[in-house]
């Protein structure tokens, strides 16, 4: 291998290292994502650059060492000392066989690391980025831009130079070496569009990085693993390296996949399909081609159509378009991406929170969640992941002793707020969070609230009165920020003391009814004896009256019957002495069995005791009944 496309390498080497060093320190002194980020692959193409560099070196040394041999045994006239056939006098050839076999696929595993570890940690590190303006744009993209000439120029004579001298080793490093000129030369595009306006320019060109990355590290482990099956002839040198990558190639060179498109038909149409005229005209006019595809999708860009239920807000280079801020529902045209961009939002959907507890996720504590309609919710049972304990006003204190607790309780509450955005340029423009800031403004109006009304009171009684006021405050406290949102309920879902106190609490509140219950009971029974008591008195007050009017009457009804039964015997003795008698035997027989014995031939007196003695089985009488 001529010494030149040995320097060449190392110049390769050296301007990598010099432009990765300077890169990643003024990235990181800009505060540019995409810098850092691209500094990945200039890393990655330094270990490539090294790798190819040594191993040119070794074949380097392998040539000089055979040119030497053959010096030398052309010298010695066929004497066998210096048989070119014997491995023992060809260390050079060991050590770059060796280098081969063990160097190179371990370094290429190291590669394969570095990218996919460079890959993952760009992504995870771009996932909560802060996007601000860059520290000195101006010098951040004028330094780039020229690592980016340096590169090119030193990149395309290298790749040129291995071209035509066939070098396989050269072109590892010169890919990597246009790869980085192609880096810098985005870098300083994304830093040019963030000082236009596009700040998330340069965020979308680091991730970008990350996943073609990523890309990379895939093809590198499909090399390693189709290495270990390749069939391998001894002597036989391969024409393309294991740390070579096409992908980095099609990247730093892509002229490179049009010769790569040519071989393939011409491969596999057996005939050259390169030298068509469809063929050169579609590798003419691919510029233009690419170019028309890009301008109808930029075209489509100006059209936009909002659905129903949906607002959207208008921006021109990052700010509000004066007249068109909000697009409702319908189509509307814009400016093509990226100059005017759409940021939609339902403005018609209700959106709720929780206030006072973090919910527990689907696949958290899956046997402690059963079905909504066979939950039992006690007040003993935690309901959620975690609960909050808030403190309410008390208007009772406990005396302990010598001290005085304060009238304060702890609560755990769980409070679902809904709501519905109403101004959408307010919700979108005034705070960079709105949604954050109205969970904040809505747990800070529930605390207020809490330490000013009564434990029992809130729990109880007044829960709608609380309900209502809540939501009155915090629609005050949003509409003083200018939120934009418009606070549709407020309720108060769950409320009951500490977990942990729980069962305490419901012991007391059963004692406390179970109290209530027998003064209930006493006083039923008080009211229900008195109630009786003043009835049976007022009863008998009644009846007495009733005997005294009755007695009364009887005996004025007594003395004027006297006076007609006088008359009615001085008229008549003896009728009025037999009819007497025989009312009073009516009126005292009326009550006793009667006997009566009839004859018809005789006529006898009858001496009948009228006492009821006689049972009626001991009167040996038939009495027939005729019908």
């Amino acid at each position: 291998m001529p010494r030149n496309l040995t320097r060449i390498g190392l110049i390769n080497l050296i301007l990598l290292l010099v432009a990765g060093s300077a890169g990643i320190l003024l990235a990181r002194e800009a505060g540019s994502f995409a810098g850092q980020a691209g500094m990945a692959f200039v890393g990655c193409g330094l270990i490539i650059a090294l790798l190819s560099w040594f191993q040119m070196r070794l074949e380097d040394r392998e040539r000089l060492e055979k040119l030497e041999l053959e010096e030398l045994a052309r010298s010695a006239k066929g004497s066998t000392m210096f048989d070119t056939g014997d491995a023992e006098i060809f260390p050079a050839q060991r050590a770059r066989e060796q280098f081969e076999k063990f160097i190179v696929p371990a370094v290429t595993v190291l590669v394969f690391l570095a990218q996919a570890g460079g890959a993952v940690g760009i992504w995870l590190w771009l996932q909560n980025p802060i996007v601000g303006k860059l520290n000195q744009p101006m010098l951040l993209m004028a330094l780039f831009g020229m690592f980016a000439l340096l590169l090119l120029l030193m990149g395309k004579y290298s790749v040129k130079l291995a071209q035509l001298d066939n070098q396989r080793l050269l072109r590892p490093g010169a890919s990597n070496v246009l790869l980085a000129a192609a880096v810098s030369f985005s870098v300083a595009l994304a830093v040019g569009a963030v000082e236009a306006g596009l700040i998330r320019a340069d965020l979308y060109l680091a991730r970008g990085f990350a996943i073609i990355l990523g890309l990379a590290a895939v093809e590198t482990l499909i090399s390693l693993v189709l290495e270990m099956y390749r069939p391998r002839v001894k002597g036989r040198i391969e024409t393309r390296v294991m740390y070579e990558s096409r992908l980095v190639g099609l990247l730093g060179q892509p002229a490179g996949i049009f010769s790569t498109v040519a071989q393939a038909l011409d491969y596999q149409f057996g005939f050259k399909v390169s030298d068509t005229w469809f063929y050169q005209f579609i590798q003419r006019s691919a510029a233009w081609i690419l170019l028309g595809q890009v301008g109808l999708l930029l075209l489509s860009t100006c059209v936009t159509f909002i659905d129903a239920g949906e607002a959207a807000i208008l921006e021109r280079n990052g700010s509000p378009v004066a007249g068109r801020e909000v697009l409702g529902p319908g189509i509307h045209f814009k400016l093509p991406w990226p100059i005017d961009e759409v940021y939609r939002e339902r403005t018609k959907e209700v959106r709720s929170f929780l206030i006072g507890l973090v919910e527990r996720g689907d696949d958290e504590h899956p046997n402690a969640r059963p079905p909504a309609d066979e939950r039992t919710v006690l007040w003993t049972v935690a309901h959620a992941k975690e609960e909050y304990n808030l403190l309410v006003a008390s208007r009772e204190s406990v005396i302990r002793g010598t001290e005085q607790a304060p009238p304060v309780n702890l609560l755990s509450v769980n409070i679902p707020v809904q709501y519905e955005i109403s101004d959408l340029l307010k919700w979108t423009t005034r705070h960079a969070n709105a949604t954050n800031l109205l969970e904040r403004i809505a747990t800070r109006e529930v605390v207020r609230y809490l330490v000013s009304v009564d434990f029992f009171e809130f729990m109880t009684t007044g829960r709608a009165t609380a309900a209502s006021r809540l939501r009155e405050n915090v629609q005050a406290a949003a509409d003083q920020l200018e939120l934009g949102v418009h606070i549709l309920f407020v309720g108060l879902q769950s409320v009951h003391p500490p977990v942990k106190v729980g069962k305490e609490f419901n012991a007391v509140v059963a004692a406390v009814q179970q109290k209530a219950t027998i003064i209930e009971h006493s006083r039923t029974y008080s009211i229900t004896n008195v109630i009786l008591a003043r009835s049976e008195a007022t009863n008998r007050i009644r009846q007495a009256e009733s005997y005294s009017l009755r007695t009364i009457a009887a005996t004025v009804a007594q003395a004027a019957q006297f006076t007609n039964q006088v008359k009615a015997y001085r008229e008549s003795p003896a009728v009025y002495t037999q009819r007497a008698y025989l009312n009073a035997f009516a009126a005292g027989s009326a009550g006793s069995r009667k006997i009566v014995l009839t004859a018809t031939n005789a006529q006898q007196s009858l001496n009948l005791n009228l006492e009821d003695k006689l049972r009626p089985d001991m009167l040996d009488v038939v009495v027939e009944s005729k019908r």
